[in-house]
């Protein structure tokens, strides 16, 4: 109803008193000058773009002060409405009371909140607006008929209100600055490449019992957010005290999707800590909880998986050619054989006349093709089989320069670079501590990583994580970070051996610090500064150098490539060609006795056999019985 009455009021005048007279009232000007109310108005809000106005007071000082507002922002606003959008709060009023009520609405727990406070009358020394503790971590300036104010800064406890001479001295104290040796505490944890902190001694802090580390030791007090954090602090001048985080989980976890417990997060929540780092990831969650800088680094989530092994098959011999080329082989002989053999048959010639049976013509045409058969010459075919034979040449040349580059160099199992081949494998993984937030690691939307919770396998300790390495179909989880990856859990260097790391990452997150909101705005100004002038690149490259070893960066080598030398045959590449070799001497063996015995049959026989080829074969069965029986006589005339 006031606000209608308000812009009513307003409009009239507009109508009656025209467009240069807009709220212009016969009463004296404010005891603020145009020129002042601008530089204050600048002072108090450097950076918000709009502003939410509260005016409280009789009808001609609301339209004094509001027209003074209007002709000197320029900025958008909001009148006797807030929106969070705007972080800048002007509060007119000449009533403490009224004063104190409207603050009681503004998010002043939120360290970018602007807040302008206008007393339009003499301030007493003991009004409650000099209560610092009352803005929290907002910035304020307070402006009365009495004087002129301006909050300490909100890292600085206890706050206070400053009185300054001038409107020009009131200043938004923003980026860097000086924390005058205050002691900070810091949540953070033994991460390699992060921070190499371990030492660690109970301490009362503010009534709260911790494990604070030790940093009297120059190798461990490393780590590339811990030198990041070390510059900010020199630069900030503060001094700080790093503990471990609570509870079993590092960062804590999201309940019921509304409050978090544990971790560095929730010590961040319960104020038990101002800032904390050591790999935090820039995820919904966690911004919605506490307040987290720029990223200023890449973490990719990967697994070391068993490097494939060398293996030789049984049917090597095989592999010069594909299962499709040798379909084709196989069928172009059996057609080949098929045509002599019928041709044979229905168009009998005596140069052609072996080829009516079919295995015969099989083994003989395979011995052409194979080049171990001597050529013959055979009428009606002679042009036919010359073809067959050079085919066959080119088939032999192909497989044998094809068999000794395969055979010449190792041969592996296929490698595990997808998170299909990962859970085709049969591979399980695990860490120390609590079930990870599997949503966080992986896309449970795709339906070979929804596996991989499934898979997941709690360890108890480092012995409990060597036995399962040893025992095989194992990965390890971790990060890669500046191209070379760290396990999330301690690995021994020997149990890299087998190991190498998995192409295609199953998640990945930018790294940032968390903090209390009065310290944000400090920190990420430091931190976007360490970025751009390339100390965070420094330190990444610096730590990686001096602190990954040989083993963390073995994972990275392929150890099934070619190397270009060759290997000593074994038996068993070989093995089937072995195979076919006794098989054929196994048939020899039993077809040299069966026409063994079938030879020594006949001779015995005293009837005449004839066979059963027709006349031909009948005439040339009767000239060998006549060629023995005169080289029978021979022999007698001759003793």
């Amino acid at each position: 109803m006031i606000k209608c009455l308000f812009w009513l009021y307003t409009f009239c005048r507009i109508v009656f008193a025209g467009e240069n007279r807009f709220l212009v009232h016969d009463k004296p000007k404010s005891w603020i000058s145009e020129t002042d109310y601008r530089t204050m108005l600048k002072e108090s809000f450097p950076f918000a773009r709009c502003c939410n106005v509260f005016i409280n007071g009789t009808f001609h000082e609301v339209e004094e002060s509001l027209n003074d507002f209007l002709q000197a922002y320029s900025y958008s606003y909001i009148i006797l409405e807030s929106s969070y959008d705007c972080q800048g709060y002007l509060l007119i009023s000449s009533t403490e009371e009224r004063l104190l009520w409207a603050l009681s609405k503004v998010p002043s727990t939120i360290s970018t909140t602007e807040i302008l406070l206008i007393y339009d009358s003499d301030l007493p020394a003991n009004s409650q607006l000099f209560n610092g503790s009352m803005y929290k971590n907002a910035n304020v300036n307070l402006v009365s008929v009495s004087g002129i104010w301006s909050l300490s800064e909100n890292f600085l406890q206890p706050r206070s209100f400053e009185k300054v001479e001038r409107y020009t001295d009131l200043r938004f104290k923003n980026g860097l600055s000086n924390f005058k040796g205050r002691e900070l505490q810091i949540a953070s944890y033994y991460n390699p490449p992060m921070m190499y902190l371990k030492r660690t001694v109970k301490k009362t802090v503010k009534g709260i019992e911790a494990e604070i580390y030790l940093t009297d030791n120059d190798v461990e007090r490393d780590g590339i957010e811990l030198q990041i954090f070390m510059l900010i602090a020199e630069r900030l001048n503060f001094t700080w005290s790093i503990r471990s985080p609570s509870g079993e989980d590092r960062y804590g976890r999201i309940i019921n999707n509304r409050t978090w417990q544990g971790g560095m997060i929730g010590q961040l929540l319960s104020k038990e800590v101002d800032l904390a780092f050591g790999g935090i990831w820039l995820k919904e969650d966690h911004n919605i909880f506490t307040n987290l800088t720029g990223p200023w680094g890449l973490l990719e989530i990967r697994f070391l998986v068993p490097r494939p092994k060398p293996f030789t098959s049984f049917w090597a011999l095989t592999k010069p050619f594909t299962p499709l080329v040798w379909t084709w082989v196989i069928l172009t002989v059996m057609w080949q054989t098929c045509y002599m053999t019928i041709r044979a048959r229905v168009k009998p010639q005596e140069s052609t006349n072996r080829f009516r049976r079919f295995s015969y013509t099989c083994m003989e045409l395979m011995g052409r093709l194979i080049g171990i058969w001597m050529p013959r010459k055979i009428l009606g075919v002679k042009i036919q089989l010359q073809f067959w034979q050079f085919a066959g040449l080119v088939l032999v040349t192909a497989y044998c320069s094809s068999l000794a580059a395969s055979l010449a160099g190792a041969e592996y199992e296929e490698r595990i670079d997808t998170v299909k081949q990962f859970v085709e494998a049969g591979l399980t993984w695990g860490r120390e501590g609590p079930s990870p937030m599997f949503q966080d690691y992986f896309d449970l939307n795709d339906k070979y990583s929804a596996i991989l919770p499934q898979r997941f396998k709690t360890e108890k300790n480092n012995g409990d994580r060597h036995q399962r390495i040893l025992m095989g179909k194992y990965a390890i989880i971790g990060r890669v970070v500046g191209g070379v990856f760290f396990p999330e859990n301690h690995v021994e260097g020997p149990d890299f051996h087998n190991y190498r790391l998995m192409v295609n990452s199953v998640g990945g997150y930018y790294l940032c610090f968390a903090m209390q909101p009065w310290l944000l705005d400090k920190v990420n100004t430091m931190m976007l500064w360490a970025t751009e002038t390339g100390f965070t690149s420094f330190y990444l490259k610096d730590v990686i150098r001096r602190r990954a070893g040989s083993s963390l960066r073995e994972v990275l080598v392929e150890h099934d490539k070619n190397n270009g030398t060759a290997r000593a045959l074994a038996l068993t590449p070989l093995a089937s060609g072995f195979v076919m070799l006794l098989v054929g001497l196994t048939v020899a063996s039993v077809v040299f006795f069966f026409e063994f015995f079938s030879e020594n049959k006949s001779d015995e026989s005293p009837d005449l056999v004839y066979p059963k080829n027709g006349e031909a074969d009948v005439a040339k069965c009767c000239e060998e019985k006549d060629f023995r029986q005169a080289l029978s006589e021979l022999k007698y005339h001759h003793q």
